[in-house]
């Protein structure tokens, strides 16, 4: 299944620890917000579920942005919010040793992503 990566748990801190410092120097740190953590994301289907929920709150945040500014600015929002999106899929793989070949995983499901849009 896409982003499945083989690893050890003292694999698995490591990359979490470096992923934290690399988002706080950014200014970003992990938040309780009132939602539970995501359990058992080792099952295919809890996974999946996991993954599809992650991606409405992405697509929902942004078209929520974008629905707040006028018209004319728009679409040049929508622009910049598939280069920030990208940017994130990019950092967020690149926390992971070449070896999992997360690129094309990637860029497999921005042309999902792109075939989803074209065949509307």
């Amino acid at each position: 299944m896409c982003g499945d990566f083989d690893h050890h748990d003292g694999l698995d801190d490591e990359l979490f620890e470096r992923f934290l410092a690399l988002a706080a120097e950014r200014g970003v740190t992990p938040q309780a917000d009132g939602r539970s953590c995501p359990a058992g994301l080792g099952d295919v289907s809890a996974r999946r579920s996991y993954m599809d929920g992650l991606f409405k709150a992405g697509l929902t945040r942004a078209a929520s942005d974008a629905a707040m500014l006028p018209a004319g600015e728009r679409a040049d929002a929508m622009a910049g919010q598939a280069i920030v999106f990208a940017r994130l899929a990019g950092f967020l793989a690149g926390q992971f040793p070449p070896q999992a070949d997360l690129f094309r995983t990637i860029t497999a499901a921005m042309l999902e992503g792109c075939d989803e849009v074209a065949t509307r």
